[in-house]
């Protein structure tokens, strides 16, 4: 379907990456990961061409088209509505629609049998494109990605940039390629459009690439694991988490390995350093040192080991009870949010803040924060030190600090070394720390925003969508931050990984109320399910069917019950299961055996490394047969 052969990409003196190859299958849902900056969007421009291929070859089947979406891509289609620019999708059948009324003009005066025939072919091409339908495919999708029905008709130059971004989201899932490629797609979506993505994804016919840090979102949705490290592309059968346990197995062996071979050049060189000087032996020396220039050096991949751990103090300790809300009510014209809630926070509580956009989380966070007018009563607690972060924050850093200045500005009493770890998990390396404010991407003001939050030693934190803007394993080491802080937490995230692991209350907006559930984020779904909680709906014309979150017309989803295949696949994998375990045992013995190599011969040592190469060899076999086999069974399933 799509071949990458053999592809380096140089920039700046250095390359990203070298010599990858990577064949894309057809129905494959393929995560691309790796540390910021290893390459992951530059590899999806020379995918899609925007950058030049200097090095190797990109090959696509005949008739495979591409999708795109990328947050750089704000759409030019300011005047057009929402639902015209998404329409654009139906590029063929919107020709056919203007020719069919030009056609059904001149009619009038010309009904001639060849403008007949024109209307004819035409309508019928038009018919097979399910023209009809396009404005219901394209409302359906748009309010799947959280549109109102009114939004629709608004022309793009009234959204903000991350609605823009749904708005191109959505033309490109109506082209329907053979092959998206999506970089961060669940920025910008609320959790109910994240859901709905992810049903509208499982069943798509097409392959799908995606970059995200939303780990949820990955494990949820991919079936294979491509991973940027080491100016080299590793593939993964499996979704996020399995490769995080199967990549310290790699990372293991490969150490191993290197080691060993390590040992048996170092048997090499001292035999040829023993013997180089006698005139008999120098057949058997020039030999050994051939065959040590021919041997390929093991790499170990280099990763940052360094276990970067960072902590969010409190200066001082708050009273009990943190705030008291009574009686709030706010809204804006008509609209009204929210009518009279009261809600207590306690000391100690880590409390996410969830509703579908447009219930007015962030407005609420706002309140909290008194940052906007409302009607109602908002006591803050004793010795209580608040510390907001918002996206509108920004524009309260200096423009002419350098980064590592504005962070000394609000924290002096820390070292430069602890803020420049600090910097390090937001992604400031090196240099990168005298950066001027002036100069940095929207994105990376936040996150010097977020990181001042954070090192204010504040006891009481509001944050905002803290984990747009960073990596997996920056995210990562801000929730274990955050598990130790000692102060009280309420925020706002659409990552579910980041709700998940923090919050010990659960807050959900509906029906102009905020209401509580006293416990984890799991624990909440789990009451959602079993006892009919409901989330605050999605506000849609009611002439206008709400999408559901599969698809519902031209079903995708093959579900074949052949349970005989089923039986018969499950046989032969617990064969393989029960052969591989066996090859494994073989393997670690070899291993065992090698790892006291000093008490070898050369010789030894040579023929247990043949054996250990093709015990390895024959693992991997049966582990891909059973990779294999388990595809089969999951693609019966769907």
């Amino acid at each position: 379907m799509l071949h990458i052969q053999n592809v380096s990409f140089e920039f700046g003196g250095n390359y990203l990456f070298r010599d990858i190859d990577w064949f894309i299958k057809p129905r494959e849902r393929i995560g691309l990961i790796g540390k910021n900056g290893a390459g992951k969007s530059t590899l999806l421009k020379l995918i899609m061409g925007k950058y030049d291929v200097r090095e190797g070859s990109i090959n696509k089947a005949g008739g495979v088209n591409l999708g795109y979406l990328s947050q750089d891509m704000i759409s030019e289609d300011g005047d057009k509505s929402v639902l015209e620019h998404a329409k654009q999708a139906f590029a063929r059948a919107l020709f056919l629609q203007d020719e069919l009324e030009k056609l059904y003009a001149l009619m009038e005066t010309d009904p001639s049998e060849e403008n007949i025939q024109r209307m004819a072919d035409y309508q019928e091409e038009f018919d097979a494109l399910d023209g009809y339908n396009m404005d219901n495919k394209t409302a359906e999708i748009l309010e799947g990605l959280g549109f109102t029905t009114a939004d629709l008709d608004r022309p793009m130059k009234e959204f903000s940039g991350g609605w823009r971004m749904r708005a191109v989201l959505a033309k490109m899932l109506l082209e329907e390629p053979d092959i998206m490629l999506m970089d961060e797609p669940t920025n910008h979506l609320d959790l109910p459009s994240i859901e709905w993505l992810e049903g509208y994804l499982s069943g798509y016919p097409g392959s799908v690439i995606i970059v995200s840090h939303d780990r949820e979102f990955l494990n949820k949705m991919i079936t294979k694991t491509a991973e940027l490290s080491g100016k080299k592309l590793y593939l993964w059968d499996g979704n996020y988490d399995f490769f995080l346990k199967a990549k310290v197995e790699r990372d293991d062996l490969i150490s191993r390995q290197a080691a060993n071979q390590d040992q048996y050049i170092k048997e090499q060189e001292k035999f040829i350093n023993r013997f180089k000087a006698k005139a008999s032996k120098a057949k058997a020396v020039q030999s050994r040192v051939k065959m040590v220039e021919k041997i390929e050096k093991i790499e170990v991949i280099e990763e940052d080991k360094s276990n970067l751990k960072i902590d969010f103090k409190v200066g001082v300790k708050s009273g009990k009870v943190v705030m008291d809300l009574k009686n709030i009510t706010q809204g804006f014209g008509k609209q009204q949010l929210f009518t009279d809630v009261s809600r207590e926070i306690v000391r100690g509580d880590k409390i996410a803040l969830i509703g579908a956009n447009g219930t007015g989380k962030s407005t609420f966070l706002s309140i909290i924060a008194d940052e906007l007018p409302y009607e109602g009563e908002r006591k803050i607690g004793h010795n209580v030190d608040p510390s907001f972060y918002a996206q509108h924050q920004l524009e309260s850093l200096h423009m002419n600090y350098e980064i590592l200045e504005e962070l000394q500005y609000d924290a002096p009493h820390k070292t430069d070394m602890e803020l420049r770890s600090m910097l390090g998990c937001f992604l400031f390396a090196g240099d990168d720390v005298f950066k001027k404010i002036k100069v940095l991407s929207g994105g990376e003001k936040a996150r010097v925003s977020l990181a001042k939050t954070l090192v204010s030693e504040a006891n009481f934190l509001l944050l905002d969508e803290p984990t747009n803007h960073l990596d997996i394993d920056s995210i990562e080491i801000i929730i274990e931050a955050l598990k130790r802080y000692e102060g009280t937490l309420i925020f706002v995230s659409h990552n579910r990984y980041f709700i998940e692991k923090l919050a010990n209350k659960v807050w959900w907006i509906q029906d102009e109320d905020v209401r509580e559930y006293p416990g984890t984020y799991p624990e909440y779904l789990d009451k959602l399910a079993n006892e009919g909680f409901t989330s605050a709906p999605r506000k849609v014309n009611k002439t206008t069917p709400t999408p559901s979150t599969e698809p519902t017309k031209n079903s995708w989803r093959q579900k074949d019950e052949a349970k005989e295949q089923l039986k018969k696949l499950q046989k032969q994998l617990d064969q393989k299961e029960e052969q591989l375990a066996n090859a494994k045992k073989h393997v670690e013995e070899l291993e065992a055996k090698l790892a006291e190599a000093a008490n070898l011969t050369p010789e030894d040592y040579e023929k247990l490394s043949k054996e250990y190469a093709e015990a390895t060899g024959n693992s991997k076999s049966i582990s891909d047969d059973c990779d294999n086999l388990l595809e089969q069974m999951i693609a019966l399933e769907d």
